[in-house]
């Protein structure tokens, strides 16, 4: 299942990415990106490079797009007709090989996609009973988070998740992207990692344990209160100097949360 990013309007702002974040850890294989106007954009620059612009799609007409590339492309689409959708209108289609994966939006989305052959191939379809026009870009994102100092381009790991007994410090980057948790694990073992919260932009919802463990620390909470405390992600680096990314858990006294035993930090 995807973390989303939902398109709608905001009457004063430019199109910024809000992304979704579900709290599950079986959500992190496929990312479907959908659009939201928002005031700004901070800490990321994300460019919109069109593709073909005001493609007018008649009910049931197709469009299709095929791209020259080596490597992952981001490429998304959004309805500027004048008479605003109301339900699913256009449905994007994979039509690159293997699997075709079709996602429909009323207003717009976006999508990275693999290169089989050295092409990508993607199918609009108007799927309402309106004309829609729709202009289709490609993505280009650059990160400018805090984060991004010592995470690679496209960080790999395994999941890993933290049993926190007790809590004893954090400290959080000046942008809030990132924070060094320290502690000690249900195990008794001490702790310390850096978690990221975001990198390439800063969601308006997202999983962000910083702010509960700031609470704690700063309340003296008795850690009766909260452990074990749950951090669940995945683990970069090496196991003396832990990044965890793509947290999907947050979560006080889970005492019975499911992860396999080999999973745990010990």
């Amino acid at each position: 299942m995807p973390k989303s990013r939902f398109l709608d309007r905001h009457p004063e702002g430019n199109f910024k990415l809000l992304e979704v974040a579900i709290q599950s850890r079986y959500m992190r294989s496929l990312k479907v990106l959908f659009l939201v106007f928002w005031a700004g954009i901070a800490h990321a620059a994300v460019t919109h490079i069109p593709i073909k612009s005001g493609v007018v799609l008649k009910p049931g007409e197709a469009s299709t797009i095929t791209l020259q590339a080596t490597k992952e492309v981001e490429i998304g689409w959004l309805a500027v007709q004048a008479k605003r959708c109301t339900m699913n209108c256009v449905q994007a289609t994979d039509l690159t090989g293997g699997v075709n994966y079709s996602i429909a939006t009323p207003l717009g989305a976006s999508k990275k996609y693999q290169p089989i052959s050295g092409k990508i191939s993607v199918q609009y379809k108007n799927v309402s009973g309106e004309p829609v026009t729709i202009n289709i870009y490609r993505v280009k994102r650059t990160c400018e988070a805090e984060a991004c100092k010592f995470l690679g381009p496209d960080p790999k790991g395994r999941w890993l998740v933290f049993k926190v007994d007790e809590f004893s410090s954090i400290a959080t980057s000046k942008d809030g992207s990132y924070s060094v948790v320290s502690g000690v694990a249900e195990s008794g073992k001490p702790f310390k990692f850096r978690a990221v919260w975001w990198t390439d932009e800063k969601p308006a919802f997202s999983v962000n344990c910083a702010p509960f463990i700031q609470k704690f620390l700063n309340n003296h909470t008795p850690k009766d209160q909260y452990r074990p405390y749950v951090i669940s992600g995945q683990m970069v680096g090496e196991p003396a100097n832990i990044i965890l990314t793509s947290i999907d858990t947050c979560a006080p006294k889970a005492a019975h949360f499911g992860v396999p035993e080999e999973n745990v930090f010990k």
